[in-house]
Formats: structure tokens, C-alpha cells, sequence
């Protein structure tokens, strides 16, 4: 019985290590979802610090060989979440 409990927990544990944000339902989700998923878990914007979106913005649009627009319209799908301090520009 506690080897079923000790299973039971260490499952609970990793799927709720699983568990993510559901992603915002606007304009330029589904190219997000499509081009982002395509190769990983696509995250919901709040899930990373605006500085770590920067970096990663750049280097998935080369890697992922999105073209200007993709790669505008998925940069405006994500900024409306991205919480910046009041005087950051």
C-alpha cells in the first residue's frame, strides 16, 4: 500500500510539473500554436520574463525560418502580456 501511495504522489508530482497556462485566445494564436508547437511545448506568454521573450523571439524566427510577417504577427500575439516595468520603453 505505501509503495502504490508513493507511486500515486510521484505521478501527481510530475504531471502537475506538466500543467501549464492555457494559451490566450486572440489574434495570432493559431500561427503561434502552429509554428511554435510545431517543435515544442508552445508557452503562454506570461510564462517568461520579457527579456528571455527578446532573446528567444530572434533566435526561434531564424530557426524556425518564419518569414517578417509570421514573425511580426507571433511578436504581437505575445507582447500584450509581457509586464514591464513603468519606465522601461
Amino acid at each position: 500500500m505505501k509503495r502504490r501511495a508513493s507511486f500515486l504522489a510521484a505521478a501527481a508530482a510530475l504531471l502537475a510539473g506538466c500543467a501549464s497556462i492555457p494559451l490566450p485566445e486572440r489574434d495570432g494564436v493559431a500561427i503561434y500554436r502552429k509554428k511554435c508547437g510545431a517543435c515544442h511545448h508552445p508557452y503562454a506568454p506570461v510564462e517568461l520574463k520579457p527579456e528571455k521573450w527578446e532573446k528567444t523571439l530572434g533566435e526561434m524566427a531564424r530557426r524556425a525560418k518564419l518569414t517578417q510577417d509570421e514573425a511580426a504577427r507571433i511578436r504581437a500575439y505575445v507582447e500584450p502580456d509581457l509586464v514591464r516595468p513603468a519606465n522601461s520603453h
